[in-house]
């Protein structure tokens, strides 16, 4: 019986994959492989020990139904699997495990998940990223009414708000990159940290396993690798997803009908809106988005109580981390995937956003104001002016320049100035510039995204 929709319907087989028990199963014994192979490099264990304990592992010989089979009788995961490696290890079964405890091998194949997951997280960004840099580049001059508090502002255009997304993300990349070397470690150091049984060469058996894994060794541990590490991974997927509804707001915000200055691409040949009202067009992507960035946040909390335990460890952050770690990263992959697809498909409406803007010329008021400052008439009083002629205009439903209009400004500004001061496209100041500036960037991280 199949209960998760993480099964049936959210997430990419590419990444399930690394969290899927069968992989799972398939780190454990890589990590017992390696400790073996460093445990017999430093003399610790028979080298024909650890060739035995190898080619049980790569040979395949550990299956799942027994691991299970076991597990059903000791209660014991990790112990289940240690039984299995052992009956098929031959003369090395008396080694498998040498001085380790189970959260030696738990925490550091969550490593690897993280390491392998880590590359994909990064692919998923620069390909967001892309999606970002063609929008910004092609409207960056692309004029549009600016919004604060939901109502009408200055202009903007169209690339600079992609822009400011595209700076978001590259800092995403920053942090995703940076976090590497503190997110993805591992330990082999026992069951309270000191690497009693590993003799005192326990130091050097972490960091040669650790070399053997490709990740990094946790450099002073209790029975588990410090949670701090998975908290700031939490953290940063937190932080992605909220970034990821802030856009699928936005897009859901600009295809309502009366702004309809973006949308979603909709497949007008077979896609149905709605089972009751034939004629719907929703931006169902984006709010698939904003529904799932919410989730994986919520998951960020729970990770944060997990990583109280007492004195050296206990198990209450087990079970959670069970769901945390793995739904995180398959909920935020799946998310990044669909949101760099929404930007890429996306329907840009030039035209509505022009025609938005000539119909509401308030939105040049801060304009007029810098106009008349600049023209040595006192800020103060010109705002006030505007204020004034604003709110008269709003009364009369009369627009902003007839307002003005009548409220003197012809007295103070010629009719040159004043038509200057009204119109939009010289009001967006270094908007294009700021694209340009960003896209540049964009381009050389994405140069240097994999030197980990």
């Amino acid at each position: 019986m199949i209960v998760s929709p993480i099964d049936y319907r959210y997430g990419r087989e590419e990444v399930k994959k690394i969290f899927c028990e069968e992989q799972r199963i398939t780190y454990l014994l890589m990590i017992e492989e390696a400790a073996a192979q460093a445990e017999a490099e430093f003399n610790l264990i028979p080298k024909e020990a650890y060739e035995s304990i190898s080619y049980a592992v790569k040979s395949g010989k550990v299956r799942i139904e027994r691991v299970k089979e076991i597990e059903s009788e000791t209660k014991h995961d990790m112990m289940a699997l240690i039984r299995a490696l052992g009956e098929v290890s031959g003369s090395g079964s008396s080694y498998v495990h040498f001085g380790l405890t189970s959260n030696d091998i738990i925490d550091t194949a969550t490593a690897l998940q993280l390491r392998d997951f880590y590359s994909i997280l990064v692919d998923d960004l620069l390909e967001l990223q892309d999606s970002l840099v063609n929008l910004a580049e092609k409207f960056s001059d692309s004029i549009m009414i600016g919004r604060t508090h939901g109502q009408h502002a200055s202009p903007i255009t169209f690339g600079l708000k992609m822009s400011v997304y595209l700076a978001e993300v590259n800092r995403h990349i920053e942090r995703v990159r940076e976090s590497r070397k503190r997110v993805i470690a591992g330990k082999i150091m026992g069951p309270v940290g000191t690497g009693a049984s590993l003799g005192e060469a326990a130091l050097e058996i972490q960091d040669r396993v650790m070399e053997i894994l490709g990740i990094f060794p946790e450099r002073a541990s209790s029975q588990i690798v410090n949670r701090d590490r998975y908290v700031e991974y939490a953290g940063i997927l937190a932080g992605i997803a909220t970034s990821l509804e802030k856009f699928a707001t936005e897009v859901r915000n600009l295809q309502r009908p009366e702004i309809g200055e973006v949308s979603e691409y909709f497949n007008r040949e077979t896609q149905v809106g709605s089972s009751a009202m034939p004629s719907k067009v929703n931006p169902i992507n984006s709010e698939n988005v904003c529904s799932l960035a919410r989730l994986v946040r919520s998951f960020a909390v729970p990770e944060m109580e997990g990583a109280v335990t007492w004195h050296e460890r206990d198990l209450t952050n087990s079970a959670l981390e069970r769901f945390t770690i793995p739904y995180m990263s398959i909920l935020t992959d799946y998310i990044l995937k669909k949101m760099s697809n929404i930007f890429t498909t996306l329907v840009v409406n030039t035209d509505r956003m022009r025609e938005n803007l000539q119909k509401d010329d308030y939105v040049m008021s801060e304009n007029v104001v810098t106009v008349l400052t600049r023209n040595g008439y006192e800020r103060l009083k010109a705002h006030e002016l505007v204020r004034k002629a604003s709110m008269d205009g709003y009364r009369d439903g009369i627009s902003l320049k007839e307002s003005l209009v009548r409220n003197g400004i012809l007295k103070i500004l010629s009719k040159e100035e004043f038509d200057y001061a009204m119109d939009p496209v010289h009001f967006t100041g270094r908007a294009s510039e700021i694209c340009r500036n960003i896209v540049i960037e964009s381009r050389k991280m994405k140069t240097e995204a994999y030197n980990w």
